[in-house]
C-alpha cells in the first residue's frame, strides 16, 4: 500500500455532473434486508437533494413503477416513467436512455440507487476522483465488507490523495458508481451483459469483468455515501435519517 499524489490531471469534465437517481415502486429483493431506523427511499431522495450542489450537477429521476402508480417522485421533474418490473430490466432501460442522450464524452455521470445516503460536499468530492489519472469509475460509498468479509483478507489497493481525501482501488461496487460518458458506452456491452436476462444484476462480477479490461475503480476515503444497511455502511460516519 502506498501514498501518491498525482502531479497532473485527467481530461477536464465536461459541463455539470449529470445525476440519474433510479427508483422502483416496490423492491422484492430489498425486503430482507436490515435498515436505519426511519429507513425509507423518500427520506433517501430528500437527503440527495439536501446534499446536492444544483451549481455543479443535474438531477434526472428514472421510475420504474406502474404508469398510474402514485408515487413520491410525482412532484419532482424532470422524472423518466416507465415498467420493467425487476431491478436489472430497470438497470438496462437506465443505459439505454443514457445512450440516446448523445452526451458528450467527457461528461461525468453519476448513477444512485433509491437507498443510499450521501454526506454534504459529495458533488465537489465525486469530481476531484476525475482529477486522478487512470481513474474510470468511482463511488462514494466504502463497503465495510471489504474490512471484514474472509474474501477479502489479502485485498490490495492503491491509495491516492486529492485535495479533499484519500481515494483506494477497489475490485467492485453496486450499482451506485460514476463514470464519463464515453467511458460507459465503451463499457456498454459488459455493463448489458451483466443485467440481460437475469431478476438482479450481477454487480461484483460486472466490476470484476471491467477490472480484466484494464478498466480502475477508486472508493473514497472515507465514505461519502453509503447504502442504507447499518452492517455495510461506510465506516468512520454516523448515518442517519
Amino acid at each position: 500500500m502506498f501514498f501518491w499524489r498525482p502531479k497532473k490531471s485527467n481530461r477536464p469534465i465536461y459541463g455539470k455532473i449529470e445525476v440519474f437517481s433510479r427508483h422502483c415502486y416496490a423492491s422484492k429483493i430489498s425486503k430482507h434486508k436490515e435498515r436505519f431506523p426511519g429507513f425509507s427511499q423518500e427520506k433517501c431522495f430528500q437527503n440527495l437533494l439536501d446534499t446536492i450542489d444544483f451549481s455543479k450537477a443535474n438531477l434526472t429521476c428514472l421510475l420504474d413503477a406502474p404508469l398510474r402508480a402514485a408515487h413520491y417522485l410525482d412532484a419532482y421533474s424532470p422524472t423518466i416513467r416507465f415498467e420493467r418490473g425487476s431491478e436489472a430490466l430497470s438497470f438496462l432501460f437506465l443505459l439505454e436512455y443514457i445512450a440516446s442522450l448523445s452526451l458528450h464524452p467527457d461528461t461525468l455521470l453519476y448513477i444512485v440507487e433509491d437507498d443510499y445516503l450521501h454526506r454534504p460536499n459529495w458533488t465537489s468530492i465525486l469530481l476531484e476522483a476525475f482529477t486522478i489519472p487512470g481513474v474510470d469509475y468511482a463511488t462514494l460509498y466504502d463497503h465495510k465488507d471489504k474490512y471484514f468479509d474472509p474474501m477479502y483478507q489479502k485485498l490490495a489497493s492503491k491509495i491516492f490523495a486529492t485535495e479533499s481525501c484519500h481515494w483506494r482501488t477497489t475490485p467492485s461496487t453496486t450499482h451506485t458508481f460514476a463514470t464519463r460518458a464515453g467511458v460507459l458506452l465503451e463499457d456498454l456491452k459488459i455493463h448489458r451483459r451483466y443485467s440481460s436476462k437475469r431478476i438482479i444484476s450481477a454487480d461484483h462480477q460486472k466490476f470484476l469483468a471491467l477490472k480484466r479490461r484494464g478498466r480502475t475503480l477508486v472508493s473514497s476515503l472515507p465514505g461519502f455515501s453509503t447504502h442504507a444497511e447499518p452492517k455495510f455502511a461506510s465506516p468512520c460516519s454516523f448515518w442517519c435519517f
